[in-house]
């Protein structure tokens, strides 16, 4: 028999004496003086769940600008259950958990803690975002082998603990280090992802949008190759509510517009380096481009995003990581599909694709991938 406490059976089911009174009591009724009861059915073991469902766990590396805002995403999303922050300063990420919980409230409960790399053994999802200050840097592909020799290390812990997760890198120059981390996890190729060129083509399509009055959701553009001074913004196939720019221009009455067109893509390419000219780093946009690419895994949504993973052969770009429009599901990559390109933009993707692989020769020549 249960040692729960029920109440007593459906309508009149005997009386009760009260000292000075008989009453009669109804199911789940409260008498004065006592406690509610209520009913629970009786449960044999064979019912009850011996084990705790799975939950969705992201570990965040690098508590900094980056890796905070990410986790401010994800919770405000309501994407992750638990959030796991690791940083090299524990007072600090001990500091970032404290901050985002009083957020909870506000948001969705969602558990943030602070740990090790052995909490990253059941993350479904690392994102490493520790590496070298943005501040004072000229260019992405600057302190490539200090910021290489830290995610070595942290490559080699977390695959250690967690051979079976997703790897999604932030750190720059992102895709040079995709490829190493590919190379120093011995993960497949679709399970180490980097964030690419994913803000990138946010940028360009609200550019694109403000240019053409229209909202941003209806502007499908995309931002291919290094993230970085090569990255090739798509013109030739970009489209606007299913119109070439070409023909949207003419369904609007507008004049062809080169320059602005060419402005927008300069602008584009150059919004990083001015964001941190003018604050010293960038971390809200980058930490919401991270938080949909996690929300892509974690919901098996089979969503196109600009990610940066190792080329497959069909692309005929050689061996190395580059952005191009990806379908995202549980496992990370499922598919990398072509672009349309005019001559020069595939000339340039080419180009870009050679950065890349002169950034992994040098890093290679310091760490052995």
């Amino acid at each position: 028999m249960s040692n729960r406490r029920v109440s007593l059976k459906t309508k009149e089911i005997g009386q009760m004496y009260t000292g000075k009174a008989i009453t009669t009591r109804q199911k789940n009724e409260i008498m004065p003086g006592q406690p509610p009861t209520f009913d629970f059915p009786e449960q044999g073991t064979s019912n009850r769940v011996s084990h705790q469902a799975r939950i969705p766990r992201v570990v965040i590396i690098g508590a900094g600008f980056v890796g905070s805002t990410t986790a401010y995403a994800l919770m405000m999303s309501g994407i992750a259950a638990e959030i796991v922050l690791i940083d090299r300063n524990p007072r600090r990420a001990e500091g970032q958990a404290n901050d985002l919980r009083d957020a909870e409230v506000f948001s969705h409960t969602t558990r943030v803690i602070v740990g090790d790399f052995s909490d990253c053994c059941s993350a479904d999802v690392t994102i490493i975002t520790a590496g070298l200050s943005q501040s004072g840097q000229k260019s992405r592909t600057e302190g490539l082998r200090e910021t290489g020799a830290i995610l070595h290390g942290f490559v080699s812990d977390v695959c250690l603990q967690n051979p079976r997760g997703i790897l999604l890198i932030a750190s720059n120059p992102v895709d040079v280090l995709t490829y190493a981390a590919w190379k120093w996890s011995g993960l497949p190729a679709h399970r180490v992802i980097g964030s690419g060129t994913s803000l990138d083509t946010s940028r360009f399509r609200r550019r694109l949008a403000e240019h053409y009055g229209v909202a941003s959701a209806n502007v499908h553009a995309y931002v291919i190759g290094e993230h970085g001074d090569s990255q090739i913004p798509v013109l030739s196939s970009a489209r606007v509510a299913g119109f070439s720019l070409d023909e949207f221009s003419k369904a609007l009455g507008l004049a062809p517009a080169e320059s602005p067109l060419a402005r927008i893509v300069e602008r584009t390419r150059k919004a990083g380096v001015d964001i941190i000219d003018a604050k010293g780093a960038t971390y809200y946009g980058i930490g919401a481009a991270l938080a949909r690419i996690v929300r892509a895994m974690l919901r098996d949504e089979h969503a196109i995003l600009t990610v940066s993973s190792r080329m497959p052969e069909s692309m005929r770009l050689g061996d190395v990581s580059l952005s191009l429009p990806s379908i995202i599901d549980r496992g990370g990559v499922a598919g990398v599909l072509p672009v349309a390109l005019n001559g020069p933009e595939r000339a340039a993707l080419e180009a870009s694709a050679e950065v890349v692989k002169r950034g992994v020769a040098d890093l290679s020549k310091a760490i052995p991938m």
